[in-house]
């Protein structure tokens, strides 16, 4: 069974009490669970207690990736392509406040790996599944040993697919992977819902990966 992943969000959050200058609490905002590599990331500054008066103004920094848009405002959009398994902080300065006020903060988030689409069909039998099945070990030398990923593979129904039918689908896959000494944790098959026609994706989930959405 794929271990859960359990978002984590890890956020410095710099928060000046109210003194005579009337300085606002500052923090950066960010995901609260991680996000897969390609993912657009967005991170928000927010003020507490701001006068309104106040001409702000924003500056980023960024530790990893690339700002794609919002530099100088209150929101950036962050690249995260080429970042997986790395922590991206972003630091806010702004600028307007009074002078003794702290005028930074920053917030961190993991990119993980994201899910590769390795096979993907329709079908109208088992066959058919266990060779998408033999393809996909094929595509990802899944025997060796040295690869430590996980098969998620997501099975959409049609609307004429009865319960009975869908066992008989997963028993199918199950059985391929047996036969090629697949050991039951190495996979999982999840009911990715309804389609037009029954269909199949077979993603490869590395270590720390985040499990893929169903298809539209």
């Amino acid at each position: 069974m794929m271990k859960k992943l359990i978002g984590l969000t890890i956020a410095i959050v710099i928060l000046s009490s109210a003194q005579a200058q009337n300085c606002p609490g500052i923090m950066v905002q960010s995901p609260f669970y991680e996000i897969p590599e390609g993912d657009t990331l967005v991170f928000v500054a927010a003020t507490k207690g701001a006068d309104p008066r106040l001409a702000l103004t924003y500056n980023w920094a960024i530790s990893a990736g690339t700002i794609i848009s919002g530099q100088g405002t209150a929101k950036i959009m962050v690249n995260t392509g080429g970042l997986a398994g790395m922590f991206v902080t972003a630091t806010v300065e702004l600028g307007g406040l009074p002078a003794k006020c702290a005028s930074t903060a920053s917030s961190s988030i993991e990119v993980l790996p994201a899910a590769q689409l390795v096979v993907s069909g329709t079908f109208t039998n088992g066959q058919e599944l266990k060779n998408a099945v033999q393809k996909f070990i094929a595509a990802t030398a899944f025997k060796d040993t040295a690869n430590a990923g996980t098969a998620f593979i997501y099975l959409y129904k049609n609307a004429a697919t009865t319960e009975s039918a869908f066992k008989i689908f997963q028993d199918a896959i199950i059985g391929a992977f047996e036969y090629n000494k697949v050991l039951p944790h190495q996979y999982l098959i999840v009911d990715g819902g309804k389609k037009r026609l029954t269909s199949y994706e077979f993603y490869l989930l590395l270590p720390g990966g985040k499990e893929p959405k169903p298809s539209n």
